[in-house]
């Protein structure tokens, strides 16, 4: 499972979710786009509709890839405990990971039922920029991945008016620039 804003979807979350692929052997990677992230002030920039369409055809032909708009359809924020136990009640017998980055990983005792998340899925946390510290009574796995590369980092660019060519998936550009969510 991968949560976020994925506002917008670039290559780096790409390339983290195609690494778990190769190198935990999930069953599938769910990217969960959230409708609200409770430790960011402001909403995603981009629409829901939008963010979803990004994903979507970035990850066409990616057979281990599945989009849920599951969290979005929540409203609100989205709370990654719900989303675990809402996809334990669907799948019982499967194991799930939680995939985040390192910045993230840092701020894991802030998030909702944390202790509880951390007893229903193993965490694979990517470097970003610095390689995760384990914590005391959480599963947690290094995914051996690195980039430098933010969608705030994308947002300002394109606001901008400055290329993100190779920041995002080119199938995925032309979405992005239609949209009027990130324009000034």
């Amino acid at each position: 499972m991968f949560g976020g804003s994925f506002d917008p979807f670039h290559i780096g979350h790409f390339l983290v979710a195609q690494k778990v692929w190769d190198e935990f052997k999930p069953h599938r990677v769910v990217f969960l786009p959230c409708a609200q992230s409770p430790l960011k002030q402001h909403p995603p920039k981009g629409s829901d509709s939008m963010r979803l369409q990004c994903l979507r055809r970035g990850l066409r032909g990616c057979p281990w890839a599945e989009v849920s708009d599951w969290e979005i359809r929540q409203q609100g924020a989205s709370y990654s405990i719900d989303t675990v136990l809402h996809w334990k009640d669907l799948y019982p017998g499967f194991g799930l990971d939680w995939i985040l980055g390192s910045d993230q990983w840092a701020q894991i005792r802030h998030w909702r039922k944390y202790r509880d998340l951390g007893k229903l899925v193993r965490f694979l946390v990517f470097p970003r920029p610095h390689p995760p510290k384990p914590m005391a009574g959480l599963r947690m796995a290094c995914v051996p991945a690195r980039f430098d590369l933010s969608a705030s980092e994308i947002r300002q660019r394109l606001k901008q008016g400055r290329a993100v060519k190779g920041m995002v998936l080119s199938e995925v550009e032309p979405i992005i620039r239609r949209s009027r969510s990130y324009r000034s």
